[in-house]
């Protein structure tokens, strides 16, 4: 008879407890830079404007596909 009223006992005690509410545990994520100090967005930009200046007229060759228009054909 002892033992099942301290089982009752223990299983009460979790459900008195109050949920923790808040991101106050939750570390924040860290700001991702590079070495040269540049975040993902502004190294992709700069990475895009060096291979379409790098790409000029060679629209077929390897990583400039996508980044250069073919050349006009002359008439």
């Amino acid at each position: 008879m002892a033992a099942g009223a301290l089982c009752l006992a223990l299983a009460a005690g979790p459900a008195d407890a109050k949920p923790r509410s808040g991101k106050r545990g939750q570390p924040k994520e860290p700001k991702v830079t590079y070495v040269d100090g540049q975040t993902p967005a502004q190294r992709q930009r700069s990475e895009d404007a060096r291979l379409r200046r790098e790409c000029q007229g060679r629209p077929n060759a390897g990583a400039c596909l996508g980044y250069a228009a073919p050349p006009k054909a002359r008439r």
